[in-house]
This record gives structure tokens, C-alpha cells and sequence, in this order.
């Protein structure tokens, strides 16, 4: 891939390139891969059609394939093998025969997944993605460069439509790629994770002159972060958003850690120069990432906001401007922390776009929505893992310096509410009353004045008498006063069988 070619797709300055086909040698195997679910097929009925479709077609091989097996994801790969090129439509039509036997034993509608290496990536989709869009225009599937997976070496494409259709997509991806020739340098070529230490970004925020002014004066933020800044007026750059005739866009370059350090000690700067002053922190971000970052139904934004304690992200742009040199604005508004927390983590996500998206930790999460991929990712692996390590050093020294007095309180809530307990049953013992018949209460007067000692049950009979029946009144702990109406209606019960 040019480097022409790599800047329009966004790439930042820590992704690799392959060299071009001319400069590289060219694989004398070229290997088609594939990749499908369990839940389209399964792997013995696979297995099946490939043996099948091995014997009707003259190629080296067709099988099953564990070394591409995706990790974390139920299914199977197997490859096509020819070292022969002139045998390549020879492939297809085994292509093709092993898509209509799926179709015949499965629903006519499903996905399959060809993989390819991670330096045909950036060519397959194409400048602003013209290309990957050509193919779905023109073979009616819905195709989707999935996001790299963590410790895999291929990039999976998934096709979906029916068979014939997908057919027709794959022999498009094949012929293209086999027009651009396929390098080893493009098997080689891995989706790393972004280094915040080493990737060098160009951040832009918008502030009012008088905060701009205010932060380039301060060149102790240029030294301490190894930053450099510079302002530029609102006409250099082709923001949608209109901005004020006093706002002027402070730009700062450095490596994306020392730029967010230096972010975060500037606004804890403002808010302190300028007290009285309400201001919010509007990033610059290309418009094509608009919809990304916002997410589906909001899902990514609202999942940005809670991870910055409940900061207030809006994205001032609703829609995906289809040009590449378009710009829109990130508004954040909170507090001095929300703050902090929210521009970092735009920042990180902005440079996640650039890098071609999060690199999945497993192939289970290729299915999920953007918000979980970024969620499931390494890709700001070692910001999070520094996060992690900071709050759980703080809590660490809380829990040391409150675990003693917690145990003291403990003892003492335990000491207080066991005493507490025994004065509540001494105050207000449980009390009720139970209606039986006279003639029982003759029979068993003893019996009772014995249950009551032996439960530690007050039983004592009320004043009013209903006809043939006495009230008995019984004061004492809930439980032992419900053993001693257990017994009386038993006793009872033995009375009337008499």
C-alpha cells in the first residue's frame, strides 16, 4: 500500500505498510481462506462437502484449515490450495460448488467469511471506502471488513446474502487481489495495538483568544510534556460548526500520552486562572468519524459519558460528511474532572479511528456492536492498565488506613447490636392472643402454666369471655410464643377428635 493511499484511509503514524508488489516477492501459493460459522453448518457436514468437492476438481488441496481457526469463535476454516495461478477459475468453481451444497443443506441465506492478510486490508476497502462499496453495489451482499482480533494474523470479510450472490462477491475480492498481486511483507503485516508512548498525534481544541493567549504564554507545558503548540484562526481549518469571531483553535503535536497529560494539566490551569469564567472543551474531530463515535442508537457516546463520570458529550455533527478534509466538534461540559476524563478518553477513541478501529481481545465480540468491540479491545491497553493500577493503589491506602478502624466498628456495631437486640425483646416482647374453648381450658390449665415456664411464655387468661369460648393472651419472644399456640391448637385438635 502507498503511503498516498495510507493517509486516506486514515492510518496513523504507528501502523505499518507493506511495500508494493513490484518491491516485495510474490507468494508462489496463493491460498484462498475461509472461515463459517457453526451455526450455518456444522463442521462434519462441512468436512463432507469439501472431500466431496475434492474429488470433482483438479487443485492440490481443499481442508480443513486449524491453523486459521479464529479464536473465540464457533467454526470452521478451510483453505484452497493451488500453487499453479493459471488453475485460479479452477478454484472458483470449487468455490462456487462447495457455496451451493451449503445452500442445499442450510438456509439459503447465510454468511461466510473469506480471510485475508492484513496488508490487502487498505486496498480491499479502498479510498474513503469506494471500493468495498463498489463490490456490495454490484453483487447485492452486505460485505464488512471485520476489526482485527488480538494474536491473529488474518483479517476476516464478511459476506452475507445468498449463495450465488456471495459467489459473486468473492471472485470479485479474489480477482482484485490477484490483480494487485498478494506479498509476503502482507503476511507479515500485523494490527497492533496503538502505543500511546510511541504514536505521534495532531490534537485541535477550540477556546476563546483569551484562554489560547493564556495557555501559549505558559511554555512550561511545551518543555514538561515535549509538546509543541501553536494557534490557528477558524478560516485554516473547514469546521461545519460555526465558531465565534473571539474562538481560535489551539493546536498541540506530541505523542498522544504527553498530549493528554499536557490537556489535563492546561484545563486544571484554566479553571484556575479564570474562575469566574464558564468554558467548555470542544475537540476537533474528522466528520467521517462522527457516526462512530457516536454509536449505534447513542450506545458509544452514552458508554464515553459514564466511563467520564457522567460528563455531557454531545457530538455537533449527526451525520458522516463524505469529505475526507471535513471537520466537526466534540463538546464536552461538567466539571473540572468530567472534563479531564472525557477529553482523554475522545482522544483515545479518535486515534482508535485512525488506527483502523479497536483490535478485538477474541473473535466472540466480531458480531457486537461498536461499543462492545471498543469495550472488548486492546487497543488503549496501556492507559487502561495505568488507570487500573492508580485507582487501585488510592483504594488500596484507603482500605489500609480504614481497615483497622473498620474492624473496631465492626465489633463495636456487632457488641452495640446484640445488646440493642436484647433490650428491643425486653421492651417490646412479641404479644398475642388465641380464642379457645372453655372446657379446654379446664382440662389443660396445668399443662399451660407448664408450656409457659418451659417456653418462657407469660400465658394468661383476658377478662372477656365469648359464650363457650376464653381468650388466652401470650407475651414473650416471637418464637417461643408461637411453639406454645402450636401446642394449645394441637391440644385442641386432640379434644375435638375425642
Amino acid at each position: 500500500m502507498s503511503k498516498d493511499l495510507g493517509e486516506e484511509q486514515g492510518l496513523s503514524g504507528q501502523s505499518s505498510r507493506s511495500n508494493s508488489p513490484e518491491q516485495s516477492r510474490r507468494k508462489k501459493q496463493f491460498q484462498i481462506d475461509f472461515f463459517i460459522e457453526w451455526k450455518y453448518i456444522e463442521q462434519d457436514e462441512l468436512k463432507n462437502i469439501l472431500e466431496d468437492v475434492k474429488s470433482q476438481y483438479d487443485v492440490t488441496s481443499i481442508q480443513l484449515n486449524r491453523n486459521n481457526q479464529i479464536p473465540g469463535l464457533e467454526g470452521t476454516a478451510f483453505s484452497i490450495i493451488e500453487s499453479d495461478d493459471s488453475k485460479l477459475n479452477l478454484q472458483l468453481e470449487a468455490v462456487n460448488k462447495i457455496l451451493s451444497s451449503i445452500e442445499q443443506k442450510k438456509n439459503p441465506t447465510f454468511e461466510m467469511m473469506m480471510l485475508i492478510p492484513e496488508g490487502t486490508v487498505s486496498y480491499l476497502i479502498g479510498a474513503s471506502g469506494k471500493q468495498i462499496k463498489n463490490i456490495q453495489l454490484e453483487t447485492k451482499t452486505d460485505v464488512v471488513v471485520n476489526n482485527a482480533i488480538n494474536k491473529f494474523s488474518l483479517r476476516s470479510v464478511k459476506i452475507a446474502g445468498q449463495s450465488d450472490c456471495i459467489y459473486n462477491a468473492i471472485k470479485l475480492i479474489i480477482n482484485k487481489l490477484h490483480q494487485r498481486g498478494i506479498t509476503e511483507d502482507d503476511y507479515i503485516k500485523r494490527a497492533e495495538p496503538i502505543d500511546p508512548g510511541k504514536v505521534v498525534t495532531k490534537v485541535q481544541l477550540v477556546f476563546t483568544e483569551i484562554i489560547v493567549d493564556y495557555i501559549l504564554k505558559n511554555k512550561e507545558l511545551e518543555k514538561k510534556y515535549q509538546i509543541k503548540m501553536k494557534a490557528k484562526s477558524i478560516n485554516e481549518i473547514p469546521i461545519k460548526n460555526k465558531l465565534k469571531k473571539d474562538e481560535e483553535i489551539l493546536q498541540l503535536v506530541g505523542t498522544l500520552k504527553n498530549v493528554q497529560e499536557a490537556i489535563k494539566s492546561m484545563i486544571r490551569k484554566i479553571s484556575s486562572q479564570f474562575k469566574r469564567l464558564e468554558f467548555d472543551v470542544r475537540v476537533v474531530m474528522p466528520s467521517n468519524f462522527a457516526s462512530k463515535l457516536i454509536g449505534a442508537k447513542g450506545c458509544q457516546i452514552k458508554e464515553l459519558a459514564n466511563k467520564a463520570k457522567g460528563a455531557q458529550i454531545k457530538v455537533m455533527s449527526d451525520k458522516d460528511d463524505s469529505d475526507i478534509g471535513q471537520y466537526c466538534l466534540v463538546q464536552v461540559i461538567g466539571s473540572v474532572e468530567h472534563k479531564l476524563e472525557a477529553a482523554v478518553l475522545i482522544l483515545e477513541q479518535i486515534e482508535c479511528f485512525k488506527n483502523g478501529g479497536p483490535i478485538l481481545e477474541s473473535g466472540k465480540y466480531i458480531n457486537e456492536n461498536f461499543a462492545q468491540q471498543y469495550k472488548n479491545s486492546v487497543s488503549i491497553q496501556d492507559i487502561k492498565q495505568k488507570r487500573q493500577k492508580s485507582s487501585s493503589s488510592r483504594s488500596s491506602r484507603r482500605l489500609r488506613s480504614r481497615s483497622d478502624s473498620n474492624k473496631r466498628h465492626k465489633k463495636q456495631k456487632k457488641s452495640r447490636s446484640t445488646s440493642s437486640n436484647q433490650r428491643k425483646t425486653k421492651q417490646n416482647p412479641f404479644q398475642a392472643k388465641i380464642v379457645v374453648p372453655m372446657n379446654l381450658i379446664e382440662q389443660m390449665r396445668k399443662k399451660l402454666n407448664r408450656i409457659g415456664k418451659e417456653e418462657g411464655v407469660n400465658i394468661q387468661a383476658d377478662n372477656k369471655e365469648y359464650r363457650d369460648e376464653f381468650v388466652l393472651k401470650l407475651r414473650g419472644e416471637m418464637k417461643n410464643c408461637l411453639n406454645a399456640i402450636q401446642y394449645i391448637l394441637s391440644e385442641q385438635c386432640k379434644l375435638q377428635r375425642r
